[in-house]
Formats: structure tokens, C-alpha cells, sequence
């Protein structure tokens, strides 16, 4: 026999503090759908495009790449909270929320301009991908006007030599390295600490990727699904 509703509606008021309880549980529950994060299909795409295959990307989902993308403040501290997201030595969760945007840059030694992805990194980012090795200068100081370069943007593009300085929206930043990724597309970026490039693009609390080094990478598919 169905309950009435009246019994329900009396059920609530009494019982304020599991009723907030329960509600604020569901609001979470909610707000992991509405973040709708989706991971990169499959091993094999992960280990290319982030170094290891304990690594996974999560992106909005719908989304068929990181430019695509986006992902609240929010969604990032629900993935890091995560049990299958592994943690580093220090026990904070090994995860890089990551900034990415596609800006025109001057040529160099031609006329005319192109285009360069700049990715706004964490602090933990080296750790995830140990393929970025620095090979020029040093990596850059988290908190500060300091980017490095990926190897082939700094043969190809202007001010990209370490010791140069570039602009992004309204701030100079100096190039203070440049790494090599593997041969992998990192190299055709530019990155820097995404505190201080978010503000600056004017893409506050948004990203656009959370890459994160999974505890059991057997886990895959089925966090896949949850996600």
C-alpha cells in the first residue's frame, strides 16, 4: 500500500538533520553527473598521451578533446576525492587539473603568426608524466610569471628562447626552460603554473582536463563506467 504523502512531508520536518544529510548526499551524488566526467578510451590512448598506462584522463563528457573541454573547481576536488585516484609520498591525491588554451603566436625567422597551445599545469604534472624531462634552463617557479617550452615551439616560434619574455592576455611571462616529451605533442606546447595562467587567459575556475595516476590501472574500465 503506498505511503501518504502527508506521512512523508510530517517524516521530513521531524527528522531535520538526516533529511539535510541525506539531501546534501544526493546533491553530491548529482553534482558528479552534472561535472560528467568521461575518461580517454582505453590503455593504449592513455600511455600516449600522459606517459603511463596507471595514468588516465578525465574530460567533460561529450567532449572529444581537452579543447572542448570543461570542467569546474568543483568536479576536480570530487575526482581528487576518489578512492582509485592513487596518492603521491606527500598522501595528496596525484592528480593535474589542467588548464588549456590555443593562442597565436608570431613566427620565427617568417612572416605571419600560428597558433600554440598553452597548458596550465600542477605542481604534481612531472610526476605524472615521466617522459617531460627539462633539457634547457630549469622548470618553472609555481607562483610566478614563469613558463617553459616545449622543444619544438622553441625552434618554431618567436621569444620562446630561455631568458625571452611573451604575453599571454595581459601579463609577460619569462621563458625560463625547455623540456623534450618523447616526441610527443607536449613538445609543441608551452607551460606554465595554472594559478597564475588562468587569470591571466581569463579562464578562472575552469579547466579543461584532470590528468591522475590511478591506484589499480585494472580499474580502468570500470571507473570508465562510474565516471
Amino acid at each position: 500500500m503506498a505511503i501518504p504523502i502527508s506521512y512523508n512531508v510530517r517524516n521530513v520536518l521531524q527528522r531535520p538533520v538526516s533529511t539535510l544529510t541525506t539531501a546534501i548526499g544526493v546533491g553530491l551524488t548529482v553534482a558528479i553527473f552534472i561535472g560528467a566526467l568521461s575518461l580517454v578510451s582505453g590503455f593504449r590512448a592513455a600511455m600516449l598521451t600522459t606517459g603511463s598506462p596507471a595514468n588516465a584522463i578525465a574530460l567533460r563528457k561529450g567532449a572529444d578533446s581537452e579543447i572542448s573541454s570543461g570542467i569546474t573547481r568543483d568536479g576536480a576536488n570530487i575526482l581528487r576525492a576518489i578512492p582509485d585516484v592513487a596518492a603521491g609520498p606527500d598522501g595528496r591525491p596525484l592528480v593535474s587539473a589542467e588548464l588549456v588554451v590555443v593562442t597565436n603566436k608570431e613566427r620565427l625567422g617568417q612572416k605571419g603568426s600560428s597558433n600554440v597551445t598553452v597548458r596550465g599545469v600542477d605542481a604534481g604534472s612531472l610526476t605524472l608524466r615521466d617522459r617531460v624531462k627539462i633539457v634547457e634552463g630549469r622548470m618553472f617557479t609555481p607562483g610566478t610569471d614563469e613558463v617553459i617550452a616545449g622543444s619544438r615551439i622553441a625552434r618554431r616560434f618567436a621569444n620562446c628562447a630561455v631568458g625571452d619574455r611573451i604575453r599571454f592576455g595581459q601579463r609577460e611571462f619569462t621563458v625560463v626552460g625547455h623540456f623534450s616529451a618523447a616526441g610527443s605533442a607536449f613538445e609543441s606546447e608551452i607551460w606554465g603554473d595554472n594559478p597564475v595562467l588562468m587569470p591571466a587567459l581569463q579562464r578562472d575556475d575552469v579547466f579543461q582536463s584532470l590528468t591522475f595516476r590511478m591506484r589499480d590501472p585494472a580499474r580502468f574500465a570500470a571507473l570508465k563506467k562510474e565516471l
